[in-house]
């Protein structure tokens, strides 16, 4: 112990110092360099690279995948959008089968419509509303998503039932896409820029009695589930119905009296030797006597529309039933559709009296006759469809008549109101064909679009009653000659459709 101790204090010597000095380096080598390893930064981003690499790659496969999946998406949107347009364009002008055009036209543009990325594509059948004016078409598409694909080894996920052959081998090999669109057929409306005002003069003369009333009802509520669009929000689309026969008949004693110039009476007389009679509750009228005969100036004081002298043999009524007064302006369906289940046949052809009540509905000159609510716009002046003139993308207000009829105008009144056709008299202004061609061409001059229809199926009309019906017609194209029911059923829709704008309803 004491010769140990001795040799540790005692005092250094050369060999000694020497071997402490060796002993020490290699006790203290290893310990630097693992601390020279520990503050080695060389290499470090590989060993991070390759830890993150397969996760990274994963990342950015997916992002590609997601990016042509919302390409895809994109696509499949804008074809299924335009496929939707041209299906209801094609609705719209080929009325006479439209679920089968409608389609047809649909498929073939969305076939034309190149996807590189789809493995499939297509389009469904449209759905389409009671109104057919409603078109709402499902396109689908297939796309590969090879990197999501890699998903499937933590999360399994079966195909889905309809995939393609190659996406059959798990759910996430491949990803369908869907898109659609509804295609809206309207008049006028919140989107269209323009208001729509619409008159229907509707023949309910004796002759209409049995199917063909029935066909005409079913066609004017045809062209109302049309014509009228729910959202009234900034551009109204509102339709007026003027049943005639011999005669119209009108809403209220106010109306008749703004229309007369008088009030509402019972009168009695006698005409070659057989009694005649007005009736106070019919409020029936016929022709505009005057200077304006042809026109719409306003109804002033004085008789400016004869009031109608009645056989009282018959009965002192009107041939248009109370349940068939004229309809003003109104965007009321059910109102309206109401008027039109009151129609009953009886009577004979005044065309010039429907002509002209057709008129004045549209017109804001005789707005006195109606309530406020049921009252007609002014005038668009902007463009003329009849002559072409002005400028069609500034209209704001459509006027249109629909003149519809199933035989020749026949019945015309003399200067003492009664029908020409009891005892041969002359008429008090001219005969009913060509009273009608004079209010066609004043309604003309204003601007308002005219329809006219020959519903020709009773075999009532001759050719002569056509070609003035057609001379009636803003051209050529606005003339209808309906040898059926189903024939007044497309005419009646295809003059709504024409009237009607579209739109895509999302």
């Amino acid at each position: 112990m004491f010769a140990l101790a001795s040799l540790v204090n005692f005092p250094s010597n050369g060999f000694i110092q020497k071997s402490a000095l060796f002993c020490t380096r290699r006790r203290t080598r290893p310990s630097r360099l693992l601390k020279r390893f520990k503050n080695d930064q060389r290499g470090t981003i590989g060993i991070i690279f390759s830890l993150v690499a397969v996760p990274l790659l994963m990342m950015t496969g997916v992002a590609l995948d997601v990016g042509r999946i919302v390409s895809l998406k994109a696509q499949l949107q804008s074809a299924v959008d335009a496929s939707a347009l041209a299906g209801g364009r094609a609705a719209q002008l080929n009325p006479m089968d439209v679920d089968a055009t409608a389609q047809a036209a649909a498929k073939s543009f969305f076939e034309a419509h190149e996807m590189r990325s789809a493995l499939t594509k297509e389009i469904s059948n449209a759905a389409v509303d009671a109104a057919k004016t409603t078109f709402t078409w499902t396109a689908s598409g297939w796309i590969k998503t090879p990197f999501l694909a890699t998903a499937g080894m933590l999360i399994s996920k079966a195909a889905a039932s309809g995939a393609p052959s190659e996406c059959t081998s798990g759910g996430w090999v491949c990803q369908k896409l869907t898109a659609t669109a509804s295609t809206l057929i309207t008049a006028g409306g919140k989107n269209t820029g323009y208001s729509v005002e619409t008159s229907f003069m509707l023949d309910i003369t004796g002759s209409m009695a049995g199917q063909m009333i029935d066909d005409l009802k079913a066609a004017t509520k045809a062209a109302i589930d049309i014509l009228v669009r729910d959202d009234q929000s900034k551009y109204t689309t509102r339709v007026a119905l003027v049943p005639f026969a011999l005669d119209v008949r009108l809403p209220t004693a106010a109306a008749f009296k703004a229309a007369t110039g008088k009030s509402p009476s019972s009168a009695t007389k006698s005409m070659y030797g057989y009694p005649f009679a007005t009736n106070s509750s019919e409020y029936c009228v016929v022709e505009r006597a005057g200077t304006n005969k042809y026109t719409d100036a306003k109804p002033t004081t004085g008789s400016y529309v004869m009031a109608e002298w009645m056989y009282t043999g018959n009965g002192v009524y009107c041939n248009v039933p109370t349940s068939a007064a004229i309809q003003p302006l109104t965007s009321d369906k059910k109102t309206l559709k109401t008027t039109v289940d009151g129609f009953r046949a009886s009577g004979g052809t005044a065309g010039h009296l429907g002509t002209a009540w057709a008129w004045y509905v549209l017109s804001p000159n005789w707005n006195s006759l109606w309530d406020k609510a049921n009252a007609a716009g002014h005038y668009d002046t902007t463009y003329n469809i009849n002559t072409r003139s002005g400028d069609p993308s500034k209209t704001t207000l459509k006027k249109i008549a629909v003149l519809m009829t199933d035989g020749d105008f026949n019945s015309q009144y003399s200067s003492s109101g009664v029908d020409t056709n009891y005892f041969g008299d002359r008429p008090a202004v001219d005969w009913s064909s060509n009273m009608a061609q004079e209010l066609c061409k004043g309604m003309k001059a204003k601007g308002i679009e005219i329809y006219t229809v020959a519903f020709s199926a009773g075999g009532g009309l001759s050719s002569n009653a056509k070609s003035a019906l057609s001379a009636c017609a803003t051209d050529a194209t606005h003339f209808y000659d309906a040898a059926s029911g189903d024939s007044l059923m497309m005419a009646f829709r295809d003059i709504a459709l024409k009237v009607s704008s579209m739109r895509l309803s999302q």
